[in-house]
């Protein structure tokens, strides 16, 4: 065998394959570029994300503007919307604060601006800061009336020069326990701000007076959050003592007598007789006692109602609360109160009846404006053994008279509303249910409607409600099905999960 051939058989064939001799710095080069242009993009995408979001705040951003709050509780509702749109006098509202200082206002703030915007010019809001510009104190208040300081708002109307303090506590409703602990029971915001714009753009405001003199229940304790509703809608409220009174004043738009013990005089009797024939208006409110009011009802006669000593007992469970029969979900029927009949969403306790007469005249509307069921019965003298037999029983009635009405000194009807329960508008109710129930709905329309108001005046804002993140302590045996679940089941559910994954992957 020749040389030639052993080397020939000698040679090792190289394996089938990519080549092995690339140069390994061409693969090294193309990965740093591919790496730069990735960081170069990223910076790039970035800094475009930035100068698009520049812009369009600089040029939408006003516009586009959201309350993310639960249930937009800084928001406007349909109420101050219509408010502001027939708004016909220029509004100042001034925050006495640095605007660029202050952060606790933020929503408000929001909320001053979309009330200049729906206002169509009509109006402005600045920002104040008193402790660098202490004119502006006597400039929004040259009188010394409101007293504003720092961090209040100024709403204010130059056509009529009537202004009105928005503070912290108009704007949040915060009452205290009995271990002296804050706590908000709702947001007023909307609420005082709206009806801050109502009361300087009003030329007049009408008065709601409570009477003393009868052991009357303090108003100011017991109907705070009602007196909150009358203030914010252009009401004055104050307090009439009936004592050695000659004349009820001029601009009483309701005389209110609120669960008073003792009967009015004959003096007294003749003095509010006088004042209803002038076309003036009258809510009584009484719970079931021992207190019995013959003067008045001599004057109710008049009005074909009367103020019975029956006690009221609801017997349908269905409009019972919590299945005690003296505390009832009471049904507002359609009325010139209520526009649409409202069932059972309004809590009274410890009623007492109210009665029709049959002294029927063509000039006297009466209509039930609060009953029981068709299961109530009235107790007499509050004896449960001495009822009357079921049927709708009348907690509250609206008499109207037009009698008096001659269309020159006299162009109002005489209005007399009969309520059973004081109860129904105490502020132990408004705080526990808010806006759940009617029975603050029921006093505003009632009183709007006493006082003549006309329709686009009779504007109910609710204080908005704020969220609970409370954890309320549940059933035993709801804590340990709870404590199953989270501890064994789902990590158990987790754990088989996981191992049925493994087995599927162990092999690929």
């Amino acid at each position: 065998m020749s040389d030639m051939q052993k080397n020939n058989e000698t040679k090792v064939k190289k394996p089938a394959g990519p080549a092995l001799d690339k140069d390994p710095r061409k693969v090294d080069k193309r990965n740093r570029s591919l790496k730069t242009i990735s960081i170069t993009s990223t910076i790039l995408f970035i800094v475009l994300l930035l100068v698009f979001n520049i812009v369009f705040d600089s040029l939408l951003g006003d516009r586009l503007k959201w309350d993310w709050t639960t249930g937009e509780q800084f928001s406007i509702g349909d109420v101050s919307k219509e408010i502001l749109q027939n708004l016909d006098k220029d509004v100042q509202i001034i925050g006495l604060y640095d605007v660029n200082a202050q952060s606790r206002n933020q929503q408000v703030e929001l909320m001053l601006e979309n009330y200049a915007t729906r206002a169509g010019g009509r109006i402005t809001v600045r920002y104040v800061d008193p402790d660098r510009t202490p004119a502006i104190l006597t400039e929004i208040d040259p009188d010394g009336l409101l007293e504003p300081k720092a961090g209040d708002y100024v709403v204010f109307c130059p056509d009529t020069g009537k202004g009105k303090n928005i503070g912290y506590n108009d704007i949040y409703d915060i009452v205290y326990d009995e271990n002296y602990q804050s706590q908000l029971r709702g947001i007023t915001a909307e609420q005082s701000i709206t009806g801050a714009i109502k009361y300087v753009t009003s030329e007049t405001t009408p008065v709601v007076y409570f009477t003393t003199g009868h052991d009357e229940l303090k108003y100011g304790e017991n109907y705070s959050a009602l007196v909150t509703i009358l203030k914010n809608n252009n009401y004055d409220v104050k307090e009439l003592d009936m004592f050695s009174l000659e004349k009820i004043p001029e601009d009483c738009a309701v005389m209110i007598m609120a669960a008073p013990k003792i009967d009015v005089t004959t003096a007294e009797r003749r003095l509010i007789a006088s004042y209803l024939q002038q076309g003036g208006s009258l809510m009584f409110i009484s719970d079931y006692n021992n207190a019995s009011f013959p003067e008045l009802n001599q004057l109710l006669i008049d009005y074909n109602i009367e103020i019975s000593d029956t006690r009221l007992r609801e017997g349908s469970p269905n409009y019972r609360f919590q299945d005690d029969a003296y505390i009832m979900r009471a049904i507002a029927p359609r009325s010139k109160v209520t526009a649409d009949a409202v069932d059972g969403w309004t809590l009274v306790d410890n009623a007492r009846g109210m009665n029709i007469l049959t002294n029927v005249k063509e000039w006297i509307e009466v209509e039930p404006i609060l009953t029981t069921s068709d299961q109530g019965f009235a107790e007499t003298n509050g004896n449960p053994e001495q009822s009357s037999v079921a049927a709708h029983q009348n907690i509250a009635l609206l008499s109207e008279s037009m009698g008096y009405v001659d269309g020159t000194n006299v162009t109002q009807t005489a209005k007399v509303m009969l309520v059973g329960s004081s109860s129904l508008f105490n502020d132990s109710v408004l705080t526990t249910f808010g806006n759940q129930l009617y029975n603050a709905g029921l006093f505003y329309y009632s009183i709007q409607y006493l006082a003549n108001a006309n329709e686009s005046e009779s504007l109910y804002i609710q204080s908005k409600q704020p969220v609970s993140y409370a954890v309320s302590k549940g059933s035993s045996s709801l804590n340990v099905f709870t404590s199953v679940v989270v501890m064994i089941i789902i990590p158990a559910a987790l754990l088989i999960a996981a191992l049925f994954v493994y087995r599927k992957r162990r092999h690929l």
